[in-house]
């Protein structure tokens, strides 16, 4: 989203906060790094933050753990993984994304 000030002379961007799945296996781990690899099925831009809640897919709940991080840079990709399908990518593409 983008706002201008009456005077037009200062464009401000109002960053989104976008919330995200992650499982109890990789929760603290990626919790430490500074990539992460998403299908890109959501907007995403540099300086949104994500804030990744922790699901436990045995009992389909949110687990109450948490945390956020800031992305300092987005990358789209469409090479296949073992988490989505080359279909998946072809239609959507993959974000590489960086934080601060």
């Amino acid at each position: 989203m983008v706002i201008w000030s009456t005077s037009e002379r200062y464009k401000y961007r109002i960053m989104n906060i976008i919330e995200k799945k992650t499982w109890p296996p990789m929760f603290e781990g990626d919790r430490n790094l500074d990539i992460d690899f998403r299908l890109a099925d959501f907007d995403l831009q540099d300086g949104d933050q994500i804030r990744f809640r922790e699901w436990d897919p045995a009992i389909q709940e949110y687990t109450g753990n948490e945390y956020t991080k800031t992305v300092k840079r987005v990358t789209k990709h469409n090479s296949p993984t073992k988490y989505w399908s080359t279909k998946e990518l072809e239609q959507r593409g993959m974000f590489i994304i960086e934080f601060k």
